[in-house]
């Protein structure tokens, strides 16, 4: 035998190499679970497989091929393969380095150690070399700092990992391979070649290959997102990981890997909460949090289905899943607690966890960024039937990057992109929920600072505000918006006052929750909404609610918060295959579609758009709204009986609220103050009430100025410190007792079973409180509303008297918009809203369609629509009329001309929004002097006046402004080939009122020949003439005849048809012609025929005619019961939801013929209208039917089946 020394120098090999190893690689599915902390904390998870070295640095590469054959050789002929060969990892070690500390997983025995080093020996002596000592160990990453903190929370993770072994058959041989990307150059170690150990059990041993290289398959997914800024690269080659999911055994009393079979049965309702619990420290992480996030996990607002929770830490889980309450509420988890033995540690320091009510299965979906990710899970027994070819729902739960950069931006772009993507590469047939921790600003007043201040660029401003409209373009909608417009909401509400676009609904709120504001460094910074949950239904489910949870809580003058975020939850109806479909809700959405118009750039700064409408004074300042607010509640105090010294206040339940466009908080400097009382005395007493104490409140500044009789009842007039004020009353005990609800009392409560004058005038508020429950965000629609606002006015078409646009015209039809658009696309900018409006309106079929909100109506409203009415436009709740009923053809043709010329107008390129309303610019008026240009011809209706008392001066100006849409109706109807046009101001000549006792003025309208008018012939144009001479003649007489308003000794009316040259001159005459003295007419008993009860209608039954009973026999005479009037029968039969209009006929008498009949829906109200009856003629109301019909009110017999009035039923 040769000597072992001669041996020793002859074969002797240089283990200097660092491109070349000998090592040991765990069994895969090891490797795997190693991998899932390598991945995130070691800088050579790309480079190097799981391992533990044996020779490293190993011989040169071309050396290889002899040091392999050797080292065979030499073990089969030394090694001993008798032995046991397991090699058992467990527990952490570390190594300290110069700038990082090494964590690694080491030989668990002293015998592992001997193994280890018995095979590295034999090696060593097979390549010529002696034998040397080695720590064994299996690396899995590094801290990056030397910090205490960070070393014992990486070490706590390896320590966490269970304890494993395995049998070692084979050493490998690893090779390190060189590749370029680009500029940069790269190096992966490669599976070179294996030595199997002698003595192997088995027969033909598995061969090794490189099992961890990610394979090409569509089981894994890799990144290569090349317009990411700023990223490392080292995470190219994360892939998808396959989840288990854990089930707690009862019997065992630990959590086990689920081996449960999903249940077949379809469950009736699904909800789905999204909750970060926030880690705001590394290691030890703080626990005092603890118990509070406990409670508010199972608080019944937060309990759901499906719970995903963020920033989960080893030490919060393992504390969640030992609570019984918690284990009972949600059975399965993605992620076992970490203090079990055989579990092993959370990847990161912040994860996702999901707690679920069912089985899922679930998949991991790593972000280009470390400890960043999103969960995918798949529930396979929500949707799976016989008659459905759904088999699962799918619900990610995201996490995405913080911050407010370019870089981070892009970042969360693509985060969120590679979800979608994943989501419809694996699972398109689905129905789709991904929720969490979006963290993507969302107020407006943030991201404009943001670029202001140049964080970032307008470009990534831009990217923004269009993530949500790329979401809603693959079918997710945003729960919370869809929850707002269709009325399912409960989040808490915050005062939208003083919230910019983008804030309401927010779930990180400085302003509230101490722990937001310490995160983020101060109280100042502004709410966002970063929490969300989006849905994609595919039909299988539908939103029946949405609500927050965990806000803060204030206790003995401490506020008590659990988290610096909220968390959100959504509930569904789930679909049943089984269940006839009522599709008529979706079908009337499907039709009914606004086309979301995006800002182009030079319009997408909302900024640019609060300047423009800064500089024409369209929002109040400080002092305006400090005046108005001093206003109304000297005006509440004043009929309150609170302001008078002398007396003691009164204790009459009443309530005093605004409506309008004050309560909107859309009003101007200019505006008044719509004002309603809510009480429980009678019209008349609180009028007689009412006018003793504001006489009282004289030297307070609160003046009387006159007594209206309006359609919906009295109105007051008042002036207040110089503020206009309308002031109404509404007798409803009953809704004054439920204030406090009254924003959530739904309507069919029998609360409303009011009497029709009632109901109207309830209907202001009511449709108020609607519309600010149910917009997403009250701060875009406010800014777009006094946008086209102040566009209306600027193009004299903002005047409900004169036919046109009005306050209420642009809320609903503006709300219509942004409802639909918040519905479809999330959160929309008040840009957006309106380009989309002025879109949307000016390809509006006016003529056959209605405008009306199809979240609230869920089928079409049952409006019978005269021919009269050329536009439509419906509120909300009963009586459901028309707001737009005094628009005229002429009126109607200009606003179509006017919507469509500024949506060419904003189309155009190049376009801002100062551009857009410079017409309005200070000093021009362009659109005035166009219109005092641009027609053939105008009607001139002056007015003079020389009279004493000034107050009737001014009671003149009204009486003819309010009958002017009468002549424009009947210019229209006589000469239907003009084109006419009337300006809604008063004109006069520069000097003409310089006088303060001769005032004079006028009103024009515009007459133009239409393009298809042909007369052209002199006696065609004198025919003409004449026509219009009677127009102007009926109208003289009418508005002569009242000698309330007209007195021919101190003024006079002239109509007559004026040149253009003859009106150039003229300009807006903004002098008030005098002002009113208080009119002190006797009270009206109109709204005391009947007391205003809450009782007046039956509770709503199936489809019969409610009746109340007969009065009972007294001594009083039945016939002293009043009889209802015509007009209450009326109003009930055509608006009471279980009566039918088409059913009922009316019985009048006709000034020439007699008795007549007519129906129901034929009947008109309006005194503009041909057909107009007055209602004092109506003889009798009667149901159809073959034999003649059912009497069911009749003023001869004082007979009444509708309310139980007069004679009652007989």
């Amino acid at each position: 035998m040769a000597d072992p020394d001669q041996q020793h120098k002859k074969a002797s090999f240089a283990t200097n190499s660092y491109d070349t190893a000998l090592c040991v690689i765990p069994p895969r599915h090891w490797c795997e679970e190693i991998d899932k902390l390598r991945s995130l904390y070691d800088k050579a998870f790309e480079k190097w497989p799981p391992h533990v070295n044996l020779i490293y640095p190993f011989v040169s590469l071309e050396r290889l091929p002899e040091a392999k054959e050797r080292i065979e050789s030499h073990l089969h002929a030394n090694f001993d393969g008798t032995g046991s060969r397991t090699v058992a990892l467990g527990g952490a070690g570390l190594f300290k380095q110069r700038k990082d500390i090494t964590v690694f997983l080491r030989a668990k025995d002293v015998k592992e150690e001997n193994f280890l080093g018995s095979i590295r020996s034999a090696a060593l002596q097979a390549l010529g070399l002696k034998a040397s000592p080695s720590v064994f160990h299996l690396t899995v990453g590094q801290a990056q700092d030397n910090s205490i903190s960070a070393r014992q929370f990486l070490l706590d993770k390896v320590n966490r990992v269970p304890a494993f072994e395995f049998d070692v058959g084979s050493l490998a041989i690893l090779v390190r391979e060189k590749s370029t990307r680009g500029a940069d150059t790269t190096s992966e170690m490669r599976l070179w070649g294996s030595i199997d150990l002698p003595g192997s059990t088995q027969t033909t041993p598995t061969p090794l290959t490189e099992f961890w290289k990610p394979v090409s398959d569509s089981t894994y997914e890799t990144f290569s997102d090349k317009d990411m800024i700023g990223e490392p690269s080292f995470s190219n080659a994360r892939r998808m990981q396959p989840g288990t999911t854990y089930e707690f055994n009862h019997q065992a009393q630990k959590w086990t890997l689920s081996t449960s079979s999903p249940e077949g049965k379809r469950p009736e309702s699904l909800s789905v909460s999204t909750y970060n619990v926030l880690l705001d420290s590394e290691y030890p992480p703080v626990r005092d949090r603890d118990p509070l996030l406990v409670d508010i996990i199972l608080e019944e607002s937060a309990l759901a289905d499906v719970l995903f929770l963020q920033e989960i830490s080893d030490e919060f889980l393992s504390h969640l899943l030992k609570i019984e309450e918690v284990r009972e509420a949600f059975p399965y988890a993605s992620h076992g607690p970490p203090s079990q033995p055989d579990i092993g540690p959370l990847p990161s320091l912040r994860n996702i966890v999901i707690l679920s009510k069912w089985q899922f299965n679930w998949e991991s979906l790593p972000f280009q960024r470390r400890h960043k990710g999103a969960i995918v899970a798949s529930f396979t027994s929500i949707f799976a039937s016989e008659l459905s070819s759904a088999t699962s729902l799918v619900v990610a739960g995201v996490h995405l990057t913080a911050g407010l950069t370019d870089s981070s931006v892009t970042a969360k772009k693509v985060q969120l992109q590679n979800v979608v993507n994943h989501l419809e590469r694996n699972y398109r047939s689905s129905s789709w929920i991904v929720a969490g921790d979006f963290n993507l600003p969302t107020s407006r007043y943030t991201i404009d600072e943001a670029v202001k201040g140049k964080s970032i660029s307008l470009e990534t401003s831009r990217v923004l505000d269009s993530t949500e409209s790329t979401m809603s373009e693959i079918g997710l909608l945003d729960a919370w918006a869809v929850a707002r417009v269709e009325d399912v909401d409960e989040t808490a509400a915050l005062d939208a006052a003083g919230l910019f676009e983008g804030e309401e609904g927010a779930t990180f709120d400085p302003h509230a929750n101490p722990l937001a504001a310490y995160i983020s460094g101060t109280a100042e910074n502004r709410p966002q909404r970063y929490d969300r949950i989006f849905m994609r239904p595919q039909d299988r489910f539908a939103l029946t609610k949405f609500n927050q949870f965990g806000r803060p809580e204030f206790t003995n003058g401490t506020t008590s918060v659990a988290s610096d975020h909220y968390g959100v939850r959504a509930c569904f109806r789930v679909r049943q295959d089984t269940a006839p479909h009522n599709l008529d809700d979706r079908e009337i959405l499907q039709k009914r579609i606004v086309h979301h118009k995006h800002t182009p750039l030079e319009l997408s700064n909302t900024a640019e758009l609060m300047e423009t409408l800064s500089k024409r004074a369209t929002f109040p300042t400080q002092q305006d709204e400090e005046r108005y607010k001093q206003v109304f509640s000297l005006i509440k105090d004043v009929l309150l009986g609170s302001a008078d010294e002398s007396s003691t206040p009164s204790e009459i339940p009443m309530v005093i609220i605004p409506v309008g466009s004050y309560a909107l908080n859309v009003w101007t400097p200019e505006s008044d103050i719509d004002c309603l009382c809510i009480g429980s005395i009678s019209s008349k007493t609180f009028f007689q009430l009412a006018r003793q104490r504001i006489l009282k409140a004289d030297a307070k500044g609160v003046r009387l100025l006159r007594k209206v009789e309006a359609n919906t009842g009295t109105m007051l007039e008042l002036s207040v410190n110089g503020v206009n004020m309308d002031l109404q009353y509404c007798p409803a005990a009953n809704i004054v007792h439920r204030w406090s609800d009254f924003a959530t009392i739904p309507a069919t409560d029998p609360i409303f079973n009011l009497p029709i004058l009632s109901l109207r005038k309830l209907k202001p508020i009511r449709d108020l409180t609607y519309i600010q429950r149910t917009l997403p965000s009250m701060a875009s629609f406010r800014l777009a509303y006094r946008f086209i606002r102040q566009w209306a006015v600027a193009r004299g078409i903002y005047s409900t008297k004169f036919g046109y646009f009005g306050g209420i015209h642009i809320t609903l039809m503006l709300a219509w918009v942004c409802k639909r658009l918040a519905h479809d696309s999330g959160s929309v900018s008040a840009g957006d809203l309106i380009l989309s409006f002025f879109h949307h309106y000016a390809n509006f079929d006016w003529q056959n369609d209605m405008v009306y909100d199809a979240f609230f109506h869920k089928k079409k409203p049952r409006y019978q629509r005269s021919a009269r009415e050329v536009m439509v436009i419906l509120g909300f709740h009963a009586p459901n009329s028309n707001i737009a009923h005094t628009a005229t053809v002429p009126g109607m043709q200009v606003l179509v001309h006017e919507l469509r010329q500024a949506d060419d107008r904003l189309s155009s390129p190049g376009m801002t929004w100062e551009t857009f309303l410079e017409v309005d610019a200070p000093g021009s008026k362009p659109a005035i002097g166009s219109f005092l240009s641009s027609y053939d011809s105008y009607v001139k209706i002056d007015i003079q006046y020389w009279g004493r008392a000034l107050s009737r001066g001014k009671g003149l100006v009204g009486w003819v402004e309010s009958r002017c849409i009468n002549l424009v109706v009947d210019l229209h109807k006589a000469l239907p080939q003009l084109s006419s046009r009337i300006w809604p101001a008063r004109f006069a000549d520069r000097e003409a009122n310089a006088s303060d006792t001769y005032y004079h003025g006028c009103y024009l309208i515009g007459l133009s020949r239409s393009n298809d008018d042909t007369a052209t012939s002199q006696e065609e144009r004198a025919d003409a003439k004449a026509v219009l001479q009677q127009v102007f003649d009926r109208f003289l007489t009418l508005v002569r005849a009242d000698d309330k308003y007209y007195d021919e000794s101190s003024a006079w009316i002239g109509v007559s048809l004026a040149k253009p040259a003859e009106v150039k001159d003229l300009h807006p005459d903004a002098r008030e012609w005098g002002d009113y003295i208080p009119d002190m007419e006797p009270d009206s008993d109109d709204e005391e025929d009947f007391d205003e009860t809450e009782d007046d209608f039956a509770p709503p039954t199936a489809r019969r005619l409610p009746l109340r009973p007969a009065p009972s026999a007294t001594s009083t005479p039945v016939s002293s019961n009043k009889l209802r009037p015509a007009s209450d029968i009326l109003n009930r039969l055509r608006w009471d939801a279980n009566l039918d209009p088409s059913e009922y006929v009316v019985g009048y008498e006709d000034r020439f013929l007699g008795a007549k009949e007519t129906t129901l829906e034929k009947w008109k109200t309006e005194q503009t209208d041909e057909e107009f009856i007055p209602q004092h003629r109506i003889l009798y109301f009667k149901k159809k039917s073959e034999d003649g019909g059912e009497v069911v009110w009749e003023r001869a017999t004082r007979i009444d089946r509708i309310f139980g009035s007069g004679l009652g039923v007989k």
